[in-house]
């Protein structure tokens, strides 16, 4: 398939807080399931006019449907080790159910970990 082409691939990056031995937390980022992602950087008007007033870039983001990603969860590039932040719901784009596509889509912005 030509999607392919376009794959990379990507893990999923989960936060853990534990409380530190001098008192306060230790947060710390785990690696977790790997999933292929294509994407895309969004050239609309509304996105090209938002990045020229200091907001980040935004992708356009397929995956497959079982990947469990939501709003606000972040993941990173395997191969350039650059993180991105899900700015929107994947739940709510998705392909219907009887289409060979078994994906959904949503946007990303890259981002550096809190």
């Amino acid at each position: 398939m030509l999607l392919d082409y376009y794959g990379k691939e990507c893990v999923i990056l989960n936060k853990t807080t534990q409380n530190s031995p001098e008192g306060g937390y230790i947060t710390s980022w785990n690696e977790c399931a790997h999933f292929t992602n294509y994407q895309a950087l969004d050239t609309s008007t509304e996105a090209q006019i938002a990045e020229k007033q200091g907001l980040a870039a935004l992708y356009n983001v397929l995956v497959e449907k079982s990947v469990p990603l939501t709003y606000g969860d972040y993941y990173r590039d395997v191969e350039t080790q650059t993180t991105y932040r899900v700015t929107s719901e994947p739940s709510e784009v998705q392909a219907p159910a009887g289409s060979t596509l078994n994906l959904k889509r949503f946007s990303a912005e890259k981002a550096v970990l809190p």
